[in-house]
């Protein structure tokens, strides 16, 4: 069994080196030095040959009340791949407006406050967030906040509007809620990725702007949010409804730029790239959670650019955007053929 221990931590460790991130006084960082690096492994390993004594709650990755080998990787994990895990959140500010349903409202606040604790917004790339939302029976209420439902940055920090339409409602349709884990996906997706906070009016290399990668991801999360939280199927209910590009077959990058807007309603089309992709890895032996995990989070970890997506791309799914868009031709544009399973947790796709 050391000797097991011994292998991993000599395997890893000049990797971790080349890889150590700096963060304030967090879990994982076992000697209080505010740094999540080399040495806290060789502490964690040294804890469980010898039954050293260590802080549970710093040593304790996964939390499963034994400091063992799962730990020994979780620290790994947390050097190689967390963007700053202990960095302060951002700093949200609300405005909520008067026209907005008091059940709304509450709803609002609910799915926030589930969304901060399982996919936080540090401020890794940005400090600041303010929320405007209101009923658009409503002339837009904010002064210079355009009505729609996005997220625009400026000199002060990004802003989330969310204008709900007053038909949704009347409809008690599920969008009014959904929007919200939609809207705040990109923030999550803004803090974990520095090239996405670049200018992106037109074509930037240094930015990340690659639509069904953004879009379909965000529309993919909303729709299992409220499929987790509210047992309602937003694949099946709603956007299976909608029509599917034959552009995914024969020229799919179309997807990549936001001009493709006009093709792709709802960005079901984009949804359906994202749920393919999810199979591919679930074919290469990756769970259904592992294949979200990587396409929502880790992938967008790595820094991808525009100008260099198609490597990372390569390197964290194993095969080449080329391949993928090829791949795509066997699958039937049918939404339904690609529908993730219903029983997915959210919260543990981000564990």
């Amino acid at each position: 069994m050391k000797l097991y221990f011994k292998k991993i931590l000599i395997r890893f460790s000049i990797t971790i080196i080349c890889f150590s991130s700096i963060f304030s006084q967090c879990i994982g960082d076992l000697n209080d030095d505010y740094s999540v690096n080399i040495q806290d492994v060789i502490i964690i390993v040294n804890t469980i040959l010898n039954n050293d004594e260590v802080n549970y709650e710093i040593a304790d990755i996964n939390n499963d009340q034994n400091v063992n080998i799962q730990d020994v990787i979780g620290i790994i994990n947390i050097i190689l791949f967390e963007d700053n895990p202990c960095t302060s959140q951002i700093n949200i500010t609300y405005n909520i407006h008067e026209s907005l349903p008091e059940d709304w409202i509450i709803e609002f606040y609910i799915i926030i406050d589930n969304l901060i604790s399982i996919i936080p917004a540090n401020q890794n790339n940005f400090n600041d967030l303010n929320v405007y939302a209101w009923n658009s029976s409503v002339q837009d209420p904010y002064l210079g906040i355009e009505g729609g439902t996005y997220i625009g940055g400026g000199d002060e920090g990004f802003i989330m509007v969310l204008e709900i339409n007053e038909m949704e409602f009347e409809w008690n349709h599920m969008h009014r809620l959904s929007v919200i884990a939609h809207e705040y996906f990109h923030v999550y997706q803004l803090s974990i990725n520095e090239p996405m906070n670049e200018p992106n009016g037109q074509y930037n290399p240094n930015g990340f702007s690659i639509k069904w990668l953004i879009e379909g991801t965000a529309t993919s999360f909303e729709s299992l949010y409220v499929q987790d939280y509210y047992n309602y199927n937003y694949f099946n209910n709603d956007l299976v409804h909608t029509e599917l590009s034959s552009l995914i077959h024969t020229n799919p990058s179309v997807f990549e730029s936001y001009s493709s807007n006009n093709i792709d309603n709802n960005y079901t089309s984009s949804v359906f790239m994202v749920l393919v992709l999810v199979k591919e890895l679930i074919n290469q032996g990756y769970t259904e959670y592992e294949a979200f995990r990587m396409i929502f989070k880790e992938f967008m970890q790595t820094g991808a650019k525009n100008s260099d997506w198609e490597i990372y791309f390569l390197d964290m799914f194993g095969f080449s955007v080329d391949y993928f868009y090829n791949v795509l031709q066997s699958y039937p544009l049918n939404l339904e053929g690609v529908f993730p399973s219903s029983l997915l947790s959210i919260e543990e796709i981000f564990n």
